[in-house]
């Protein structure tokens, strides 16, 4: 019985009458900001230990669903209650969480009260906006209603206004307008380069790779970059590949949605030829834990055919010039290379590694840091 009390006072909108100790009859009785003046029957100011945020995109195309949360924290915390609201859009119901007031066509409430699992915890409702059909700036509002759960609206039950959430809504655009998408191989690094003119609700780029020479026929994720959301500014990326071994290779973007969609860039080709100069470079990470990369070129032989392998010498030190492990002790055909250096049982502190092909021979520093 007591809960069927509570569900009928619990929240301001489903409120019919006035309580003889309210003092607030020039007020609108629940709701958001733009129909009403909040949960004024508990209590007539909003308090400040209770916190509501929404989120979601803030730029949508006319006509378009949007999925957003409103969060509540704060205040009593043994169960809360919300209400949102938008002025041009249509607002959704998702679930069985959240229905209709009955008062306004574009505002959503409870259903019932959600429990918080503890007081210092935060709960959310889930809900839908649908941008209108022209392009505007729309406002979603948000209330949210911390109470003590006994039935009985009171000054100890404490309520708070969210802030505005802007929408902006735009006309169906290209979601991300790609106007440049380059290559370029140097010392067996690929450098990957691309640009855009304007962005919608993007996600980020994932980058692929197709080796040609290898067993593989499907597209290999190799990394992703994250996008910059919704922007009318040029936006410039860029992304670093290191190939393990001479090969002709295929390159492109597959740029992403924050709703799931996805579209795929022009492919970019690039093949990756012997290296001229014998090269080694700095480790990444560095510093490092415990774990890193190290990569070397191998140049062909000047006395022999240009195919010739010749022997590589690869060691790390530490400060005091002992040798602490070889890495590469053979012969390899000319071409760039990585290697993986584990010091999970090294201590912290400044070490070396050394490459030597023939006569030539490289030193460089990196830090393990624990």
């Amino acid at each position: 019985m007591k809960n069927h009390i509570f569900f009928l006072v619990f929240i301001c909108p489903l409120l019919l009458f006035a309580f003889s100790s309210f003092n607030g009859k020039d007020k609108r009785i629940g709701g958001t900001q733009l129909n009403g003046d909040g949960c004024v029957c508990h209590t007539v100011e909003q308090s400040l230990n209770v916190k509501v945020w929404v989120t979601g995109s803030d730029t949508l195309i006319a006509g378009q669903t949007g999925l957003y949360k409103m969060f509540l924290t704060g205040g009593p915390a043994i169960a809360g209650g919300y209400n949102v609201a938008g002025r041009f859009g249509t607002m959704n119901a998702v679930d069985s969480l959240t229905v209709w007031d009955y008062r306004a066509p574009n505002e959503l409430t409870q259903a019932f009260p959600l429990l918080f699992p503890s007081t210092s915890d935060t709960i959310f409702w889930e809900f839908g906006y649908t941008a209108s059909d022209s392009s505007s700036t729309d406002t979603i509002y948000s209330t949210g209603l911390s109470v003590n759960y006994d039935g009985i609206p009171s000054e100890i039950d404490e309520w708070a206004y969210g802030s505005k959430f802007p929408v902006t809504v735009i006309q169906n655009a290209i979601p991300v307008e790609l106007i440049s998408f380059d290559v370029s191989v140097n010392e067996g690094k690929v450098d990957l380069r691309w640009q855009t003119a304007s962005e919608l609700n993007n996600y980020g780029f994932e980058i692929q790779k197709l080796e040609v020479r290898s067993q593989k026929s499907e597209w290999e994720k190799i990394g992703f970059v994250k996008g910059s959301g919704s922007s009318s500014f040029a936006n410039s990326y860029t992304f670093l590949d290191y190939p393990d071994y001479n090969s002709i290779l295929k390159y492109r973007l597959k740029q992403i949605d924050y709703n799931g969609g996805f579209k795929f860039s022009n492919i970019v080709d690039v093949s990756i030829n012997n290296p001229i100069h014998f090269s080694l470079e700095q480790n990444y990470p560095n510093p490092f834990n415990p774990t890193t990369k190290i990569r070397y070129s191998v140049p062909s032989s000047e006395t022999q055919s240009s195919a010739s392998s010749q022997h590589v010498l690869l060691k790390v030190y530490d400060v005091q010039g002992n040798e602490i492990s070889t890495l590469v002790n053979e012969k390899k055909e000319p071409g760039h290379y990585q290697i993986e250096f584990n010091g999970m049982n090294l201590t912290s502190g400044i070490y070396f590694y050394k490459l030597q092909i023939a006569e030539n021979s490289i030193v460089r520093k990196m830090v393990l840091l624990r």
